[in-house]
């Protein structure tokens, strides 16, 4: 590659590790005291109540109408599917714990998704006339079934009902529906006799709580932790950024769901009928935790005495085929890159093609070494055209020169010739850089698929334990400025092959600067690939060995033969000096 080539491949590297400083989901720095949007705020602030003092008012006095059902005792049920283990508590008629079967914590350890145990995640908030806000977990719903442990497996399933009776005509029903094979939950809610008994006819479904960290790299994860909400089909994301900053946000209109996640699980609430509105709340303390609340504002009819409402839950891991299927939407949560760019690549190329592998290799390193094959496979006509205009501009190199220096005082003039030149000779300047151009998006997709979606979590390859982090095999206890805090093989062994492919291409030049780049590049390369996963390295390392072999190839295969010589003396002709018009002959 000429100078130009090297400097513009140096320019992308540069430009992909400032952009990627920008690649956490959008940061909305929202302020506690934010207006409200007309007159059902009051309703939706839970996190004020959550800091209160233990209150010494009576019964009566704090919970009004629903002090009857505020005290009794606590019975809990334990649901066990295929695929988690769920605990339910009378208590609120809330989920109290969710440990999935299929997927452990980054020390290899069953753990408990919801953040709250104590409390429980899931609840109805609302006001009542008498200005008294109602949280449903302080309340004590009656079991409507005997089991305190349900099994179910394949296409078994079972209903876990509770009645909160309120008063003579008035009561709350709560049903949850679990498939045997399935992260789905149905969830119902139904109020007879709360017609006008509700500030705005309002009530919220919310999840409390966010989700528990599952991986070693608390930082990293916390970067990935956000609410969402699918709101009049777009994309409505809050990120807690800041330690101990209140990040509030709340909107009408008709929801598609509202969901808490962390790096690789996600808990979501998805309406079967119209919703008024979402709200958002979160809150980031000094451990680096993300703490999320994610609300459907659901209207009850001011006629008719029973209110029915449908939700499907969704508790389980960010697996883009998994939650695509739920047909809501809801694998907009994942974080794909730009939706113009990178996101069609992710969703419409990598993944699909990783899925149908997946179907008859199971191990995700040599999937990843195969799709690096195919891509090489299908750039290489591209790559063949490189070399043929590289060793074009190699030819071509003294008669620049000639002009650069014949016409050095008229840049123009320069700029004319030398685009005439290089239209006569078939050449294009910055032929040798467009293959790794149009591999970028590629490359970011793949950045983005490895970091945020499930496929590589813990599936491992040679020395590399996990690919979804970097392979580390030497952990130095401190951080290193740009490097880490860690020794990864891939990124080193991509170096290599990065400089060794610089070695055997063609390249118009050979100054200093070029000498400089030959080292330079490689070294960039490994520093920014080292804290990357190891996936991501792997592709690399494998895509530059084909290329260094492809290049060995082309340099076999193609000869001088590719030089159009006409064209060259053409251009050496137009470098010569010209004679003018009217000049006496010898």
């Amino acid at each position: 590659m000429d100078r130009n080539s090297v400097t513009g491949l140096a320019l992308i590297a540069l430009i992909m590790i400032v952009w990627l400083q920008f690649m956490s989901p959008e940061k909305k720095d929202l302020q506690e005291n934010k207006s409200p949007r007309g007159a059902k705020t009051e309703l939706a602030e839970p996190g004020d109540e959550r800091a209160a003092p233990i209150s010494l008012k009576p019964a009566s006095d704090t919970f009004g109408a629903f002090a009857a059902v505020s005290s009794g005792r606590e019975e809990l049920v334990r649901v066990d599917n295929d695929l988690f283990t769920i605990t339910l508590s009378s208590k609120g008629a809330t989920i109290k714990s969710v440990v999935l079967k299929k997927h452990l914590d980054g020390k290899m350890q069953p753990f408990n998704l919801v953040s709250a145990p104590e409390k429980g995640a899931l609840s109805l908030l609302f006001l009542n006339n008498e200005g008294i806000k109602i949280d449903t977990r302080d309340l004590y719903f009656r079991p409507l079934f005997s089991e305190k442990r349900t099994t179910l497996s394949g296409s078994r399933s079972a209903v876990i009902a509770y009645r909160l009776d309120v008063g003579p005509q008035q009561a709350i029903d709560i049903t949850y529906r679990f498939s045997g094979n399935s992260y789905k939950v149905d969830y119902d809610v139904k109020l007879t006799g709360f017609n006008n008994a509700l500030a705005g006819n309002e009530y919220q479904l919310q999840w409390d709580g966010g989700l528990t960290y599952s991986e070693k790299n608390r930082e990293d994860e916390s970067q990935n932790a956000l609410a969402g909400a699918y709101l009049g089909g777009s994309l409505v994301k809050m990120d807690a950024a800041k330690e101990n900053q209140s990040y509030r946000e709340e909107q009408s209109g008709e929801a598609g769901w509202v969901a808490v996640r962390n790096k690789y699980f996600a808990a979501a609430l998805i309406p079967g009928s119209k919703t008024d509105g979402i709200y958002l709340e979160g809150k980031r303390d000094s451990g680096h935790f993300e703490n999320y609340l994610a609300s459907l504002k659901m209207g009850v009819p001011s006629t008719g005495s029973i209110a029915r409402d449908h939700y499907t839950l969704y508790i389980g891991p960010l697996d883009y085929n998994t939650v695509k299927k739920l047909g809501a939407g809801l694998e907009k949560i994942m974080d794909f890159g730009w939706d113009w760019l990178t996101r069609p690549f992710a969703e419409y190329i990598i993944l699909p093609v990783f899925t149908w592998m997946n179907g008859f290799v199971s191990n995700y390193g040599l999937i990843i070494i195969i799709f690096a094959l195919l891509i090489k496979l299908v750039t290489y006509p591209l790559s063949m055209a490189s070399t043929k205009s590289m060793k074009k501009m190699a030819a071509l190199q003294p008669v620049l020169k000639d002009l650069q220096e014949k016409y050095k005082d008229n840049p123009a003039k320069l700029q004319s010739e030398l685009g005439r030149i290089y239209k006569e000779a078939g050449v294009n300047p910055l032929g040798g850089c467009l293959p790794v151009v149009l591999q970028m998006p590629l490359l970011f997709a793949m950045f983005y698929v490895f970091r945020s979606s499930i496929q590589l979590r813990h599936h491992g390859f040679l020395w590399a334990k996990d690919l979804s982090v970097p392979d580390s095999i030497l952990d130095f206890g401190f951080s290193i400025p740009v490097y880490g805090d860690h020794i990864a093989i891939f990124p080193i062994l991509m170096g290599i092959t990065v400089f060794i492919q610089q070695k055997i291409t063609p390249t118009a030049q050979s100054n200093e600067q070029m000498k400089v780049m030959l080292y330079i590049f490689p070294v960039m390369m490994l520093l920014f690939f080292n804290n990357l996963p190891a996936g991501l390295g792997l592709y690399y390392l494998m895509f530059n060995i084909f290329s260094v072999a492809q290049q060995f190839y082309i340099n076999s295969t193609t000869s001088a033969d590719d030089v159009p010589q006409a064209a060259l003396a053409a251009a050496a002709a137009a470098a010569a000096p010209k004679k003018k018009k009217g000049s006496p002959k010898k």
